[in-house]
Order: structure tokens, then sequence, then C-alpha cells
């Protein structure tokens, strides 16, 4: 067993994994719709997409540390001038690191082409959210269903009639919209939707909300 050959094979898998986890991230949702519609893909919530990427990430900057030490002299022959003698800013290595801060400053003072990149992920959040709908207010499903009410502007009378009509399990008014959620297996979005009497446009995209959390 040769570590060397280990180090690197899990640097190349944990690598593939990152982008993939990265490309997820970059599509999915802005968390106030994903938590409200119960959005996954995979079966794998934006929380949980997000929290591999990281365990991810940190497995992939441990690979490559190892694989700088295992590498570390030829790395050091990249930083060497051609009478063989070291010098940190070689050619290459100036044009590497050109092209780091490049990319860097470029995405942070909005320089197209690379401002494109968060506008096209932006932009496809955007249309999620209009597509399925937003939370009546930001985290809307980590409020008691009395606080939600009041601040939806609803009867809480009302909304437990209608709930229990819905066929909707309580276990009190004091229960977070994710709660009740989670113990009927629906979306937050879906629990709202049984609140009161919706269009059959909304009817509509609560439907396809509810495929989309079902992959």
């Amino acid at each position: 067993m040769k570590v060397r050959r280990i180090v690197s094979l899990t640097v190349l898998s944990s690598f593939v994994l990152l982008a993939l986890t990265g490309i997820v991230l970059f599509i999915a949702p802005h968390g106030r719709v994903a938590f409200w519609m119960d959005w996954r893909l995979w079966g794998l919530t934006k929380n949980e997409w997000s929290n591999i990427h990281i365990n991810l990430a940190i497995l992939f900057l441990s690979g490559g540390l190892l694989h700088i030490k295992y590498n570390w002299n030829a790395i050091r022959s990249y930083l060497k001038n051609r009478a063989k003698h070291l010098r940190v800013f070689t050619r290459e290595f100036n044009i590497a690191l050109l092209l780091t801060l490049t990319f860097t400053v470029s995405t942070y003072i909005g320089l197209p082409p690379l401002a494109w990149v968060p506008d096209l992920g932006e932009s496809i959040k955007s249309r999620m959210g209009e597509e399925y709908g937003e939370p009546p207010y930001g985290h809307a499903e980590r409020s008691s269903l009395r606080i939600f009410a009041k601040r939806v502007g609803l009867d809480l009378g009302e909304i437990v009639e209608n709930l229990k009509r819905a066929g909707v399990q309580l276990g009190g008014v004091d229960m977070t919209v994710q709660e009740i959620a989670q113990l009927n297996h629906l979306s937050p979005q879906q629990v709202y939707a049984k609140m009161k009497p919706i269009s059959h446009g909304a009817k509509e995209r609560i439907g396809r909300g509810f495929v989309l959390r079902s992959m």
C-alpha cells in the first residue's frame, strides 16, 4: 500500500465530488425558498448538500497539503531558473500568480466575464423563487403557528380548523411550521397552502414544488 497513491487518488476523487456539490449549490434556490418548499435533489436538502461540500473541501485541502509534501522536490524544481537557482518569482510562477489575482480581483470588482458567473447563479435562483413561490417572510418555517398567524394576518383559530379539516396533524399552536410539515411529510409551503383557500395557479406551483421535493 503506497500512501502517495492514496493521497493523489483522494485529491482526485474529492475534487470531482467537490465540483459536483459546487454545481448543485450554484443552481439551488436561495435558502429562504429552499427551506420553504423543502427543496431536495436526489433526496438531499440544500443544507445537506452544503455540509457535504464543506467537508469535501476540508478533505480536498488536507489531501492537497499532503500532495504538496510528497511532491515538494518537483515543486521546488518549478521555482528554479535555468541556472538551477531557487527563485520564487519565476516566469511560470508569475503567470500562475497573475491568473489567480486576475480571477480574484475581477470577481471582487465585478469585471466581466467573471462577474457573469455569479450573475448567472443569481438569475437561476431568482427564477426558481418565481416558479415555486417565496415565503411570506424570511425563514417563516421557523415561526410557531401562533406567531406565523400574526405575521401573515390570519386568524389562528381559522388556521387550526382549516389544517384539521385538511387532515394535517397538529401538536399545538406553539409548534413551528417546519415541525408541522415534518410531522405530516409535507413542505412548509404545502402546510401554508392548507391554511386558507388558494387559487388554481398557486395549486399548480405547489404541485410542481412537491414533484421537485420528491426527486
